[in-house]
């Protein structure tokens, strides 16, 4: 039975955890993080606010919750954003609300004149955020006098500076799209001030994104001046840009071409996207320090507007000890089993597996392809994996296993795969690593430093499995074919990458550095706070 989440506001945290869309209420490689490091630091004391998108995603926890965390709470921004039918809503009611613009006060029209201003320094990409700027969001969205949500809807000065904005809208977007697309990115933006003038006591504020919980962390650190550090595994700005890709709720009406932009992203696209960059810049120049898992996240952050001089680079660890007890023997058979452990959602591009299987089978006729992973977090696109299964009559191929603890699951495998579009530093290869178990992936995030190495003497130990291109299931089944088809090749690989997962990758040296900047970051702001009384 899952531990009951706490509420007790008055709690007073060492470091406080903003989570969106992770743990403890979503299974998966940052939720598994997040556990790590609250477990494995039983002396700090641990608040969580979670950002959920709407009610009724969220059940109960789906981890057991530390008796070190003593306070949870969870709030949800995207609650009335959309319909039911997944567009925009409100598109009928422009008439009505625009007629009842004009005729409001504008007792608030300083506040929209900062506002304006702000805007335009984020929209300067080449210049260094300032510090003022942060500030100013806050002030304009806490306090006696702040920004509401309704003065969003019905506020005239609100009203001009949508008019005003939809000019540089190319020719032909629709305005009721236009505007009601604005009123649904900035409207999360006031919950989470609410959360932020409420945030629970702590004495560090740890974001595990940008985003708006890397947002919602700039806010607590303008509001109670305590550190504030962010980790990212995924860059979440590129992970919005491929959701943003594949939404349907956005019009695609409009010819890319003709209005100058990139490939099939549209204006609207875009506007999500350069908000998506804002938040992040804001999180970054709140920051005192940042962390991400690999020198190339690492470059993605400075490209978008991270300060170098607060950058570091933390590599996961796992536990090797606990998955060293499930290696099998030296001489014990490799099962023509592939696992591929993760969500069945689109950014983990299961169909790629599922046709990988289709040429794997041919070459090893007792071939399996288990989906090891929840399948409830995109209900529409499990069954479009389904279909795809049933269509290449894989139905007794390709099985849908659901969560599963890893340990029960790397004794039955012969490969630990991953098809994804885009990860960080996925905690499953390493986890797999210190079972023995070789991996396939594809060229996604760190993948190809974990299967050839990173140093000199790390590349010297040799490969862990192979790295394919994305999207290239006849590819991916090849490299496949080769590991299982071999048994030398298979046990050199195991003998890799069960050294780089001892030697590189250890679970006690992630969480002894994060130890270390916790207790730093504290001792530095608690001398901060009695310097200025």
């Amino acid at each position: 039975m899952n531990g009951s989440p706490r509420y007790n506001p008055m709690a007073h945290a060492d470091v406080c955890l903003l989570l969106e869309g992770t743990y403890p209420y979503v299974r998966g490689g940052v939720s598994t993080w997040v556990k790590q490091l609250i477990e494995r630091m039983p002396t700090l004391r641990f608040s969580i606010i979670f950002l959920g998108a709407n009610p009724g995603d969220y059940d109960e926890p789906a981890y057991e919750i530390a008796d070190n965390i003593v306070h949870i709470e969870i709030h949800y921004l995207l609650d009335n954003a959309v319909n039911d039918n997944g567009k925009l809503r409100g598109s009928t009611l422009l008439h009505s609300v625009a007629s009842n613009l004009l005729g409001k006060n504008n007792k608030k029209a300083n506040q929209f004149k900062v506002c304006s201003h702000a805007h335009a320094q984020l929209k300067d990409e080449e210049s260094p955020l300032e510090a003022s700027v942060i500030d100013s969001f806050t002030e304009l969205l806490i306090g006696e006098d702040a920004l509401t949500a309704h003065d969003l809807a019905h506020n005239r000065h609100a009203w001009e500076v949508i008019r005003e904005k939809y000019h540089d809208a190319p020719a032909g977007l629709d305005f009721n799209h236009f505007f009601w697309t604005v009123r649904s990115m900035h409207e999360p933006l006031f919950t989470l001030a609410s959360i932020a003038a409420n945030a629970p006591s702590a004495d560090l504020y740890h974001s595990v994104s940008t985003g708006y919980a890397g947002y919602l962390g700039a806010m607590c650190q303008s509001q109670t001046q305590k550190p504030y550090i962010i980790s990212e595994h995924g860059i979440y700005t590129k992970e919005r840009e491929l959701d943003l890709a594949q939404v349907d709720w956005i019009p695609a009406d409009l010819d890319p071409f003709r209005v100058g932009l990139n490939d099939n992203m549209n204006y609207l696209r875009s506007v999500w996207i350069r908000f998506f960059k804002s938040l992040g810049r804001m999180s970054y120049s709140s920051a005192n320090q940042v962390f991400t898992l690999f020198n190339g996240n690492r470059l993605r952050q400075i490209q978008d507007g991270a300060n170098p001089d607060t950058l570091s680079i933390i590599p996961n660890g796992v536990d090797v000890v606990r998955y060293a007890k499930v290696r099998r023997a030296v001489d014990a058979p490799v099962p023509p089993v592939l696992g591929l452990m993760g969500r069945v959602v689109p950014i983990k591009d299961i169909k790629n597996f599922i046709r990988s299987m289709r040429i794997i089978r041919e070459a090893i006729p007792s071939a399996e392809g288990w989906l090891i992973g929840p399948v409830d977090e995109d209900p529409e696109y499990t069954e479009e994996c389904k279909q795809l299964i049933k269509s290449l009559d894989l139905e007794d191929v390709v099985l849908f296993k659901g969560f599963q603890k890893p340990d029960d699951m790397f004794p039955k495998l012969g490969l630990n795969v991953l098809t994804s579009v885009s990860e960080g530093q996925p905690l499953v290869v390493l986890e797999g690593y210190a079972a023995g178990i070789p991996t396939v992936t594809t060229d996604v995030g760190s993948c190809a430093e974990l299967v050839y190495g990173i140093t000199k003497e790390d590349q010297a130990m040799g490969s862990a499995g192979e790295v394919v291109p994305i999207a290239s299931p006849a590819k991916f089944a090849d490299a496949a074919i080769r590991l299982l088809s071999d048994r030398h090749a298979w046990d050199a690989a195991s003998a890799v990458a069960t050294e780089r997962v001892e030697n590189y990758y250890d679970e006690n040296d992630m969480v002894n550095t994060y130890r270390d900047i916790y207790e730093s970051e504290i001792a530095l702001g608690k001398s901060a706070v009695r310097k200025a009384g």
